[in-house]
């Protein structure tokens, strides 16, 4: 960016831009930096005149044309057009909304791996937007696709190369979609070669380059270059899709965006399904995994209270539910005359039992002899608990794993 010497004012019918530096510039013309008449920041595309030749102004014309009918977000939009002459700047220009930065700006400073198919999707949504209509781009590279910090979208810029189609022509360009014109970094193998048609396949191409380096802030060449899968294990199923997009033969790419998104949705659900299954093979269930210490160690009464009718007997840990179910249900025992098991209560590490006093010692011996007892019951149907479990356990993974392989093959083997 760098700054004019003075502020420069362009007016069209219904408003003034003032514009106060250069922020980009390419072969058809300069892009200015400045404000619009609510003081919001705007960016200005001027021609430039002194380079001008009849194909680039027809371009131009075309370019504005499309944009300023654009009504997609992820696509620039020419929000105001006209004509200066007479003073420091002179030709025609659009106005559009003024973008935080490039893409290639996001990427210099770093786009996380989890963010990267979010804005890439921006993306696609823009290229098919404007295929849909008729136009190919033929030029995408980091620097034409533009970042709104506000909204956290991007938007596809700079049609000044695109192929359109009669219907949104506005005049006749005399080069056809033969000749070579885009970046040579992002150019498809068709448009390096004179006389190969340049068409939808040419974007999927500079897309797949775009997808890799969003990741690795590499650009493929060649066949040993960075795949995603060595900087995101969760997105190695990319891998396979910009293996798709980049193929030198332009039919063997997807036919359209449509198609390409297709192959990421159906390559992130192969590689979910594969994961899901690798997930199930190792999963290890355990049979003795026992976490109540009660079925090992029986508890130990440290204290006891009467106070004349009720017998309170403490223990060193709390007593679970579960002990207290093992205990009511361990078998045979011999017990006081009407104080078994099941006639006790329990709080916290606490049992409590109506007592006379001549029973008290009694009790307190029958009861020391059940806790082992207790203790190896609970133990018993604790392990058998978790032997059911573990094949309960098993046999639903194993009607998962089931249904993933059904997924998995129907996947890879259904075509569209």
């Amino acid at each position: 960016m760098s700054k004019l010497r003075n502020e420069v004012s362009l007016e069209t019918t219904f408003a003034i831009y003032v514009v106060d530096e250069v922020i980009g510039e390419g072969g058809a013309g300069r892009v200015y930096g400045g404000v619009g008449p609510d003081a919001s920041p705007i960016a200005l595309k001027l021609f430039a005149e002194e380079r001008a030749t009849a194909d680039k102004r027809r371009r131009f014309k075309n370019e504005l044309s499309f944009l300023a009918r654009n009504e997609h977000p992820n696509i620039v939009t020419a929000i105001d057009h006209g004509v200066t002459r007479g003073g420091e700047l002179e030709g025609p220009f659009y106005v559009m909304h003024r973008y935080q930065c490039s893409l290639r700006k996001l990427m210099v400073d770093g786009i996380s791996t989890g963010a990267v198919l979010p804005l890439f999707s921006n993306i696609l949504d823009g290229v098919e937007a404007a295929h849909l209509k008729g136009v190919v781009h033929r030029d995408l590279k980091p620097e034409n696709i533009l970042y709104d910090g506000d909204s956290g979208t991007l938007a596809i810029a700079d049609f000044g190369t695109a192929r359109f189609t009669e219907d949104i022509i506005v005049t006749l360009v005399e080069t056809d979609d033969r000749q070579r014109l885009a970046n040579f970094q992002y150019a498809a193998p068709e448009q390096r070669k004179p006389g190969q048609p340049v068409g939808v396949p040419a974007d999927l191409y500079a897309l797949g380059l775009i997808l890799n380096e969003m990741f690795t802030g590499v650009v493929p060449q060649g066949t040993e270059y960075q795949p995603i899968s060595s900087v995101s294990e969760e997105e190695a199923f990319l891998d396979e899709v910009v293996a798709m997009l980049i193929r030198q033969v332009p039919q063997e790419r997807p036919g359209s965006i449509e198609d390409l998104k297709g192959l990421i949705q159906r390559y992130r659900s192969d590689a979910v399904a594969v994961q899901r299954l690798s997930q199930i093979d190792a999963t290890v269930i355990k049979a003795d995994d026992i976490d109540d210490p009660l079925a090992y160690q029986p508890p130990r009464i440290v204290d006891f209270e009467w106070d004349g009718r009720q017998l309170t007997l403490t223990f060193d840990h709390e007593i679970s539910r579960d002990w207290v179910d093992a205990l009511r249900n361990m078998g045979s025992y011999s017990s006081v005359m009407g104080k078994p098991p099941e006639a006790f209560n329990f709080r916290g590490n606490q049992a409590f039992i109506d007592a006379r006093e001549d029973d008290v010692q009694r009790i307190i011996d029958h009861f020391k002899v059940w806790l082992p007892r207790a203790t190896q019951a609970l133990k018993h149907r604790l392990e058998q608990a978790a032997v059911r479990q573990k094949f309960e356990r098993e046999k639903q993974l194993g009607l998962e794993r089931a249904a993933e392989e059904q997924r998995l093959r129907v996947m890879r083997d259904t075509k569209i």
